[in-house]
């Protein structure tokens, strides 16, 4: 009897030593992505104006964004677009330059809901795979990633009236 409690134990503390090194590897391996999302907040806060945040999004297309969504001081529902530089070999850093730092007012553009409900409407049979803000061709857009049934795509909706830019990329299927 001795022996099988001594097995159970031994069992535990081995899924226990299992269960933190899975949880210390995924540490280790989103620490870069977790500093550049920490980055982006300290950037938009310091230049963009936010003092709170609730969601984020990293855009990768022409050039690495990091959109942060949240509050400014006077309370507003606003978007802070933050250009970040590729570093080779080292994490992402944000852009030297404050001016690339872009901030609107969500009242001023179309927000995550209505983009969604302007899609649903253009593009009734689709299933969304990923809406995020980015930046396209210098323009601040909404980035719509879909499945048409046949072919994933990707087209863009410009962030200030929802209007669609007219580029669409379909992806191949192998």
């Amino acid at each position: 009897m001795k022996n099988k409690k001594k097995w159970i134990a031994v069992a535990i503390l081995a899924v226990i030593l299992i269960l933190v090194s899975i949880f210390w590897y995924y540490s280790y391996v989103t620490q870069d992505q977790v500093a550049e999302k920490n980055a982006a907040i300290i950037k938009a806060k310091q230049v963009g104006g936010l003092v709170s945040t609730t969601q984020t999004w990293k855009s990768v297309w022409d050039q690495i964004y990091w959109v942060v969504e949240g509050k400014n001081a006077q309370n507003e529902n606003i978007m802070v677009w933050v250009p970040f530089q590729k570093m080779e070999g080292q994490p992402n850093i944000p852009a030297a330059d404050p001016k690339g730092v872009h901030t609107e007012l969500i009242k001023n553009g179309v927000d995550e809901q209505k983009m969604t409900a302007i899609v649903q409407q253009q593009l009734p049979n689709v299933k969304i795979v990923r809406l995020q803000p980015s930046v396209f061709n210098g323009e601040y857009v909404w980035q719509l990633f879909y499945d048409d049934g046949s072919h994933h795509n990707y087209t863009f909706y410009r962030f200030s009236d929802g209007g669609s830019t007219g580029i669409k990329y379909t992806l191949p299927n192998y």
